[in-house]
């Protein structure tokens, strides 16, 4: 199960994730994700990683996928939280790492800037 926190603060969206990010729960992150890049326009997220018990490859490639769509609006996507998890795919690890990190939401919010 997934669960996911939203708020909007300053042109940016927070997104807290709790639970498991895998192939039985992606979509709901993928979905929300595709209507605030796409039909809302949104081009600023931080998404806290910090209560997330589990992420897989699926959970992981549906992050790198939204990073490359806000990228190409001239956005940013900043993660929380990432350190407590290991990713052993070499090649999505090395994907993954591309994305901005900080310790938390308050230093994203400071890197992001708007």
């Amino acid at each position: 199960m997934l669960e996911m926190n939203l708020e909007f603060i300053r042109g940016m969206l927070f997104i807290r994730l709790k639970g498991k990010l895998d192939q039985n729960t992606y979509t709901k992150l993928n979905d929300c994700l595709d209507q605030m890049i796409h039909e809302k326009k949104l081009k600023y997220f931080i998404i806290n990683l910090e209560n997330l018990e589990k992420i897989d490859e699926k959970g992981i490639k549906t992050i790198l996928d939204r990073y490359y769509d806000i990228s190409v609006q001239d956005g940013r996507l900043v993660l929380c939280g990432v350190s407590r998890f290991s990713i052993s795919n070499q090649s999505l690890r090395s994907l993954f790492f591309q994305i901005e990190k900080t310790n938390n939401e308050l230093s994203a919010f400071h890197l992001i800037n708007i």
